[in-house]
């Protein structure tokens, strides 16, 4: 049936290859032939030409030691069992690949015999004889050791799949001195460039930790080598590393001891950012909890009975089993080591650390609520990380432990911890926690408003801080609505109401001028809010200022200092003043606020908030809402005390400033309180001709833009104004001429009854005649804007004067030698010669 077995080994023993090849291939042909054949056949056959077989593995020709792995692989298949072949076959390639120096220098040939290994191995388990692979371990492991540590990926992987398969079937006491070799040599594999060495690594990995020793710290070692693939890049190995942790959980012996350290591998898993990852690992994390259920079943079926979900549970969240939360229950002890990492330097175990402290939430439920003040403080440094992503993960934690932990047991730790850390983190992850919080209390929600209008909190220039104490406010007045609705104490609702006020205001002035990015989002939810307060109360906004403002204006403090135009007390006095203008309840404090700042502050600032009072100023009439001769009281102790200091000359560029402001004021009020202007500017008529003469432009222009509304004044005191007017006719600015020109018609002199004044008539006709002469001798000038103005107040003047305004236009035609300007306007002058 087979060629003569002498024959054969002759050929196999000669040095002409292909005589090897031709007799190696031929043998092959022949087995696989004869089907029928019995395997008792075929093993004597094999038992006469194995040694000369297993001599060609070190044959110096690749083709022959390849053909002679082929041949020995088809005697196998067709062969029973036997331990003695079975011995001499791993000796061989433990000879060849398992020696401290490789001798085959073949990546192909190291693959086959590798692949040979993992048939034998398949074939002695499938067919029952295991035992006998156990005689081999120490060759087998040496084999193994020497292959995961080999340069080519394939011998790697195919390495792996023989470490995986001996170890799921291996006999514990058997295997147990070999696993750790092995594991160490898999450790290498980890960081492996290639995504499926890595898998093939950590799939052997689960299988070879069965084995290891528990009593030591090997175990540990091999999870804690594992852990960091959980972040790998590569979704399936990720997946591998959660269905390693599967494995041990419900295989492993002692895997009540290693709980907290396998848990964390499979958790991970359930918040991976692939669908292919969580919908693989999902199931079998449930069988796991079911095992962990029926294997302590009496304890967790009373919990199961009066373990309600949470009236506020997440409704895109499915609640885990009784066993999986039994699981990760007992492991809080593990919370500490993932919030410290929370902390890390690398952004993604930051991520991952958030990750899994969010399963852990999600599964201890109102268990953890003992453990937070251990992770407060890391949570809160999460919530203001500077990568998005991972502060977007802290806010899911934060609001996922408000929902889920018994409010009463951590709010007094969450105060605690917000009133002695005033930083952003802190009152970020408390927002997140206390706005889906059930069973909060008013006298909780009086308590955080008064800590919201702390300086640490409400004073600060830090934009995303100023944000959430908006956000704040906002929880605390809807988790307070229904306290109004049940009528509780109106007057510590007026108190909370205030101090909501008080925190949002401050907010808005400090952002109001601000180059931070959310300032106008920060005026929208502000005043949104002070609308909602407003109509909580049933008054307008105007009533809320008046009543609440001056608390608000007593936080300006510490501004008895040379501080700048950027410092905070300054920022926050600008922007109280914009926002709320004058009121009468608060002008006495408010004058003495400004007053200080002047005395006392850089000049810069005291620059910024004259700008402010000068823009509030206009806004008088609509905010002092009282009678003309109240208001106009308080208007005038107002400007004297704050604007006429400040409108007299001084030398000095920061003195002609505050002169410009204060001057500005004076217009605003002008044109902000009209009906009040006639009895509060008649005080500054002594100080308007300087200041139209003034050496900043901005100063003449107000100055001369204030007389609009000026009202009647006395001739003594309304003669230099007017003769200062027609000196601003020459004026090197264009707009101050036109603006001096339309003035004119606004002065109203108050002539006195007495006897001994009738010369004030004179003075005033006489003014009246150099007026005239001098507007019809610049009317007939090229600048069109100041003709056009001078023909306005001609036209008006000569309505009231007639005879004056004629005597004036003939006396100009006569000595303009061009006259057509004036001969033109002759057809609108209501008078004839």
């Amino acid at each position: 049936m087979f060629s003569n077995t002498d024959e054969l080994c002759e050929k196999l023993q000669t040095t002409d290859r292909r005589a090897k090849l031709a007799a190696l291939e031929k043998l092959q042909q022949e087995i696989v032939v004869t089907k029928t054949t019995s395997s008792q056949d075929i093993q004597q056959v094999f038992d006469g030409c194995y040694l000369h077989l297993l001599k060609c593995y070190s044959d110096r020709f690749e083709s022959v030691r390849e053909q002679s792995i082929r041949t020995v692989n088809v005697f196998m298949e067709r062969m029973e069992p036997n331990d003695f072949h079975l011995l001499n076959v791993v000796a061989t390639l433990a000879d060849r690949i398992g020696q401290q120096e490789t001798l085959e220098e073949s990546e192909e040939i190291r693959l086959l015999f590798v692949q040979q290994l993992l048939k034998l191995e398949s074939y002695f388990i499938t067919t029952g004889n295991k035992h006998s692979l156990e005689e081999c371990y120490t060759d087998i492991v040496r084999i193994l050791n020497k292959a995961l540590r080999d340069p080519y990926p394939s011998v790697e992987r195919e390495a792996c799949a023989c470490v995986a398969l001996l170890a799921s079937k291996a006999n514990s006491c058997k295997f147990q001195a070999f696993s750790n070799i092995l594991a160490e040599a898999l450790y290498g594999m980890l960081n492996h460039k290639h995504s499926t060495a890595r898998i093939a690594a950590v799939n052997a990995l689960g299988y070879v930790a069965l084995h290891i020793d528990a009593s030591g710290d090997a175990l540990s070692c091999l999870i804690m080598q594992v852990s960091p693939l959980l972040m790998d890049s590569m979704p399936l190995v990720r997946r591998e590393c959660g269905e390693l942790g599967v494995r041990l959980l419900l295989e492993l012996r002692d895997r009540y001891s290693y709980f907290e350290r396998i848990i964390p591998l499979v958790l991970c898993c359930l918040k991976d950012d692939s669908p292919e990852v969580r919908e693989y690992i999902i199931p079998l994390w449930i069988k796991c909890g079911k095992q962990y259920y029926e294997e302590n079943e009496t304890e967790l079926s009373k919990q199961e009975i009066s373990d309600l979900p949470s009236p506020n549970y997440p409704v895109d969240v499915m609640r885990p089993t009784i066993g999986c939360r039994g699981l990760v229950q007992r492991s809080l002890r593990l919370l500490k080591l993932i919030t410290r990492e929370c902390s890390d330097w690398k952004e993604n175990v930051r991520l991952h650390s958030l990750k899994l402290l969010y399963q852990f939430t999600l599964h201890a439920e109102t268990t953890m609520t003992a453990k937070f003040f251990e992770i407060y403080a890391d949570l809160a440094r999460a919530c203001r990380d500077t990568e998005s992503v991972v502060v977007e993960e802290a806010f899911k934690v934060s609001d996922l432990m408000g929902r889920l932990l018994k409010y009463e047991d951590w709010c007094e730790h969450g105060f605690d911890g917000l009133e002695r850390n005033a930083k952003e983190g802190y009152l970020i992850c408390f927002y997140y926690m206390y706005t889906p919080a059930l069973g909060v209390k008013f006298d909780d929600n009086l308590r955080l408003s008064k800590i919201l209008i702390q300086p640490d909190f409400s004073q600060t220039l830090k934009p995303g801080f100023q944000f959430y104490i908006l956000k704040m406010v906002g929880t605390l007045l809807s988790k307070t609505q229904c306290d109004i609705d049940e009528k509780q104490n109106m007057s510590e609702f007026e108190e909370m109401h205030k101090n909501c006020y008080i925190a949002t205001i401050k907010v808005m002035a400090l952002a109001l001028e601000s180059e931070q990015t959310n300032s106008s989002e920060l005026q929208d939810n502000g005043l949104k809010i002070l609308k909602e307060i407003a109509s909580r109360r049933n008054t307008s906004m105007d009533d809320m200022h008046e009543k609440f403002f001056k608390d608000a204006l007593e936080c300006v403090e510490n501004i008895d200092a040379p501080l700048d135009a950027l410092s905070e007390p300054i920022l926050l006095l600008y922007g109280l003043i914009k926002l709320a203008k004058f009121r009468e309840p608060y002008l006495t404090e408010l004058q003495e606020k400004v007053s200080v700042v002047f005395e006392q502050c850089a000049d810069e600032s005291k620059i910024k908030i004259f700008s402010a009072i000068s823009i509030a100023m206009l806004d008088w009439q609509k905010t002092i809402k009282r009678q003309v001769e109240k208001s106009s009281v308080l208007l005038k102790e107002f400007v004297i005390s704050i604007v006429e200091p400040h409108i007299q000359w001084r030398a000095g560029a920061c003195a002609e400033a505050m002169r410009s402001f204060a001057t500005a004021t004076l217009c605003a009020l002008s044109q902000g309180a009209p009906q009040e202007a006639g009895f509060v500017l008649p005080h500054f008529a002594k100080y308007i001709p300087s200041l139209m003469e003034d050496r900043a432009i901005i100063t003449r222009h107000y100055a001369i833009k204030c007389l609009n509304n000026f009202g009647d004044l006395q001739v003594d005191d309304l003669e230099p104004i007017a003769y200062a007017c027609l000196q601003r006719m020459n004026d090197p600015s264009a707009g101050i001429r036109i603006l001096a020109a339309s003035v004119i018609p606004k002065l109203k002199p108050k002539f006195s009854d007495e006897p001994n004044k009738n010369y004030q008539h004179d003075i005033w006709d006489t003014f009246l005649k150099r007026c005239m002469d001098l507007l019809f001798l610049h009317y007939d000038g090229p600048e069109v804007r100041l003709q056009a103005a001078i023909k306005t107040t001609v036209l008006e003047m000569s309505e009231r004067y007639p005879e004056l305004c004629k005597e004036s236009y003939k006396r100009a035609l006569a000595i303009t030698h061009s006259c057509n300007n004036l001969l033109e306007l002759k057809v609108y002058l209501p008078f004839k010669d």
